[in-house]
């Protein structure tokens, strides 16, 4: 286990080096892995609009120190440079990407968990009865976990870059690996992906840890995500069951939602003045298709899964 987590941390300083746009996995790890606090005892951050310009003349700062002296100033459990991720995370784009004018969305304070910053419901009442939900939403490329309803983690991730690719419906989680070499690389090449649980057997749709693309989706078809979020749904998901080689029990329901976004996604959007969601969860998950190529069947249903 220890030298798996070695070579991914070194893949992914090859990552951050060369690429603009990206999610900083490593700096971010501790973050993403703060979501441990019940929502019963957590509410959610209040938004507010920052213009990214030189707001001082004169004192030699410019727009980046500006900035990150602004955000240092706001209340809250980070400091200066974790505050950066988060709002790099809401906002959907790095901080080498910001432009002289553009509005950011700033919380107006920095709480631990990263569960106060999640565009999802803190409770999905269609959630209630189900032991375990991991819900993929296209449209915002992100993720939300639930259990029995309630929000347990939440991130972004990076769905098939053409929209067929990363198919809609009701799915099941039912093996996973540690390790494993993707089919879809060319034939002189090697693409890892580290903690690998599969949704969808026919086409070999998978949630993976892999490069991760802050707000766009660029992959083969599967579903990438942060290394902490790939381990983390690793040991919490569960996987289908067999018994003298026929199914029996599926595992953790999954359900991939809507189109992709047309652009650059986001998950928040400001409307009348107001910071609304762009998170739209289905009020009856029975209206939800089954997934082509599901393992779901009226021997094995889907909320046989668990």
């Amino acid at each position: 286990m220890r030298y798996l987590q070695l070579t991914v941390a070194a893949m992914l300083n090859v990552f951050i080096a060369n690429a603009q746009g990206y999610v900083d996995q490593e700096r971010t790890y501790d973050l993403v892995n703060s979501q441990n606090t019940e929502v019963k005892a957590l509410a959610k951050v209040n938004w507010h609009p920052y213009v990214y310009k030189d707001h001082i003349e004169g004192n030699k700062l410019g727009n980046w120190s500006e900035f990150m002296a602004y955000i240092d100033s706001l209340p809250g459990y980070y400091d200066k440079e974790v505050k950066r991720y988060v709002v790099e995370m809401s906002n959907r784009i790095t901080g080498d990407n910001f432009k002289n004018g553009m509005t950011l969305l700033v919380p107006d304070s920095f709480p631990k968990d990263f569960k106060v910053y999640s565009p999802y419901p803190f409770i999905y009442l269609a959630a209630e009865p189900i032991p375990k939900l991991f819900i993929i939403d296209k449209f915002t490329q992100t993720f939300g976990a639930y259990e029995y309803g309630k929000l347990v983690r939440w991130g972004l991730l990076s769905t098939g870059r053409d929209n067929d690719l990363t198919p809609p419906g009701r799915f099941n989680f039912n093996w996973k690996d540690e390790h494993r070499f993707s089919n879809a690389a060319p034939a002189d090449e090697e693409w890892e992906m580290f903690y690998v649980f599969n949704f969808q057997s026919k086409w070999g749709v998978h949630v993976h840890q892999y490069a991760l693309p802050i707000g766009k989706p660029v992959s083969h078809g599967c579903v990438r995500v942060s290394l902490a979020d790939a381990i983390w749904n690793y040991y919490w998901a569960n996987e289908w069951q067999h018994e003298k080689g026929r199914l029996v029990r599926n595992g953790t329901p999954v359900v991939v939602l809507h189109s992709n976004p047309k652009g650059k996604a986001s998950h928040w959007q400001v409307k009348k003045g107001q910071v609304e969601s762009l998170v739209d969860l289905p009020t009856n998950l029975s209206d939800v298709p089954p997934g082509i190529y599901s393992s779901i069947s009226e021997r094995v249903p889907w909320l046989s899964g668990w």
